[in-house]
């Protein structure tokens, strides 16, 4: 039963994690999405937090029962949320789409020009530019013909599958090369295995501190980081906050490394240090990635591109969890931490090189920003 029960809670975390920035990415100004896509990771650094407080003071059976209430109570408010203009654009529903944006937006002249923007990405005319953009087969007499084309083109393009069009269309491939490049290493840097591990660290550096306040201590580190993801993602943009994360945490790991390997320091430095690093991974590179998920593809391929990219966290996830063991005992734990050091590093150059600057930017600029990279 416990393991149906998993399965079961797993489609819902699953579904959460899909469809919350896709839906925010929707709903969002420009200059708020970032904060408000930031917002999930925040909210399940919340419910860690609260199940490890909850564990301190209750039985299994009533911290199963406060879980039931919380997933009540959020069905009971998401039956208040206004659906999402955009997809109320391709049920050709455009007049609940215009009260959609009115909802989140409030009554104003701006209203028809937003829905008029949302009903130029809906249809796939953007995505046959942008390929013409970067083949340069064609000429920009052939380009403007493409805008002005009659119904038939779009109703043509619309045949062609999501799948089909997320790897055809040169921006909607690149998006999800960059952003799946950001997943894995984001999972690489090891973050579950520290996780695992900082038990071990903890009784070590202050053997009279219990076992459940060092992981309500672990869990209100990483709720601070994502907290500060909200603050910053808006602020100094997606890109600065991926860098200097990546590299704070590479010097984290490398550091509980030479630490691990020599013991020329005390355990409280490598406590300290797994404080600092599960701090420097939440506020970025932990959280920016999902952010980047739903700012980085056209409404006719997010769904899909979210899903393979959530499930591609998944398996990396599994990943790093069966593979540490093997790398502990053959190169042990310091070398995996030195691994997870080069990891970062990593992440923090593709960031740096790749990644579009997507603060305060709509879809279609984000577009060409990707086809402009391509270049």
């Amino acid at each position: 039963m416990i393991l149906i029960g998993r399965f079961i809670g797993g489609i819902g975390c699953g579904a959460a994690f899909v469809y919350g920035p896709m839906f925010i990415s929707e709903i969002a100004e420009e200059s708020i999405r970032g904060t408000l896509a930031s917002a999930p990771i925040a909210f399940n650094c919340i419910g860690i937090q609260m199940s490890y407080i909850l564990g301190w003071y209750l039985t299994y059976r009533y911290i199963v029962w406060v879980n039931l209430a919380c997933s009540v109570l959020g069905v009971a408010l998401l039956m208040t949320v206004t659906e999402s203009p955009v997809y109320l654009l391709r049920q050709k529903r455009e007049e609940d789409a215009r009260l959609a944006i009115a909802h989140y937006r409030g009554e104003s002249p701006a209203v028809l020009e937003e829905l008029s923007q949302l009903k130029q990405q809906i249809t796939p005319v953007f995505e046959l530019i942008a390929k013409n953009i970067e083949d340069n087969h064609k000429t920009e007499e052939a380009e403007k013909e493409k805008l002005n084309t009659d119904d038939d083109s779009p109703q043509m393009k619309t045949r062609m599958s999501s799948l089909k069009l997320l790897f055809l269309s040169p921006s909607s491939r690149r998006g999800f090369i960059v952003v799946g490049l950001c997943i894995v290493l984001q999972v690489m840097m090891g973050v579950l295995p520290v996780q695992v591990y900082a038990k071990q660290i903890f009784t070590q550096a202050a053997p009279s501190l219990s076992s459940n306040f060092c992981c309500v201590m672990l869990a209100t580190v990483l709720l601070v980081g994502s907290l500060s993801s909200l603050v910053m993602a808006d602020k100094f943009g997606r890109k600065f906050l991926l860098v200097t994360s990546s590299m704070l945490v590479a010097l984290c790991v490398c550091s509980m490394g030479i630490s691990l390997q020599t013991g020329i320091v005390p355990p409280w430095v490598t406590a300290a240090l797994i404080l600092v690093y599960c701090f420097s991974y939440m506020y970025g590179a932990g959280s920016i990635p999902f952010v980047l998920m739903g700012e980085c593809f056209m409404p006719e391929v997010q769904s899909l591109a979210t899903i393979l990219l959530i499930e591609l966290a998944w398996l990396s996830n599994f990943f790093i969890i069966g593979v540490f063991p093997f790398m502990v005992k053959y190169i042990g734990i310091h070398g995996s931490f030195y691994t997870f050091a080069c990891c970062a590093i990593s992440n923090g150059f593709i960031s740096y090189f790749l990644v579009p600057e997507t603060k305060g930017l709509t879809k279609d600029q984000i577009q060409e920003k990707l086809l402009r990279r391509k270049k």
